[in-house]
């Protein structure tokens, strides 16, 4: 019997990659979040759709086990609070340094 040259081709989707190899993407993520965090890097800004992008690849690349899917739903609420909690401390810092420019210049 004859193959056709369909039979041999890679499907037009992508194929999932095992849960497995996202382990080592997840400790990576929750020890950048984490080393964050600790730093309390407020006058700094996390590119927060930068690694966003990171963490929803996750899901979409690998086949998680639902533990890894928890893990991906618990950084993506934590990097949500971090870029809230510094664009919440930034603009406070903004706030503080026109106060003191006003009280400068009367």
């Amino acid at each position: 019997m004859k193959r056709s040259a369909n039979a041999t081709t890679v499907p037009a989707f992508r194929q999932r990659r095992p849960a497995q190899l996202a382990e080592r993407e997840l400790l990576h993520l929750e020890m950048v979040l984490a080393n964050f965090v600790e730093r309390n890097a407020a006058s700094e800004r996390l590119p927060a759709k930068y690694w966003d992008m990171r963490i929803a690849q996750l899901d979409a690349e690998y086949d998680l086990v639902p533990s890894q899917s928890q893990r991906v739903a618990s950084l993506q609420r934590k990097l949500a609070l971090l870029d809230n909690a510094l664009a919440n401390a930034s603009s406070a810092a903004d706030a503080q340094e026109g106060q003191q420019s006003r009280r400068v210049a009367a």
